[in-house]
């Protein structure tokens, strides 16, 4: 089972259309628009070490909110949502995310071996599922695991900072295919 944050400090996101090629064709409809979202920002977790000796190796799974930018983009530009409760995705192309240690604690370790560490990070199992008209929609975005880990029982690992850009097109999932993974 792998950790959440318990909050955010903060969170940050932009979302544009990408740009065509020179010779890339229009897409033929606003369905086909790729988009470039960029979510960054800071999550509180507080982990503490639990190991005089070792370290605490745990997986944090961070899912920040897409819902803003992605109504952001479908109220902006008008993309039209299907009848029925649906729940605005994006399924992906490419991606890059980074995280990194944004805050720690050693309390009154005198030196000794305390440690911290944001391991690797890489995109959560993607959902494959279908979308509100019944087609099939891969690689949907569901967040990013990152490997961290703290050494020594006074030593807390208080915050992670993450940056995530996605390329991708905007989808709609039916409420019941959202939990599918």
């Amino acid at each position: 089972m792998s950790l959440t944050f318990s909050s955010f400090a903060g969170q940050n996101w932009t979302i544009a259309p990408a740009a065509l090629a020179v010779n890339e064709a229009a897409p033929a409809n606003i369905s086909g628009q790729k988009w470039l979202l960029t979510l960054t920002g800071v999550g509180v977790l507080d982990l503490q070490g639990n190991n005089v000796d070792d370290w605490r190796r745990e997986t944090l799974t961070i899912f920040p909110d897409i819902q803003t930018p992605l109504r952001f983009a479908i109220e902006t530009h008008g993309i039209p949502v299907p009848p029925g409760i649906t729940t605005p995705a994006i399924s992906l192309e490419q991606w890059a995310p980074f995280a990194a240690l944004s805050s720690v604690f050693d309390k009154d370790s005198g030196g000794a071996d305390a440690g911290y560490a944001v391991d690797v990070w890489r995109p959560t199992h993607f959902l494959s599922t279908t979308d509100a008209g019944g087609r099939l929609v891969q690689q949907i975005f569901t967040g990013i695991d990152v490997d961290i880990a703290v050494r020594n029982t006074k030593a807390t690992l208080h915050r992670v900072s993450y940056h995530i850009l996605l390329l991708g097109r905007i989808v709609f999932l039916a409420a019941s295919g959202t939990r599918k993974r």
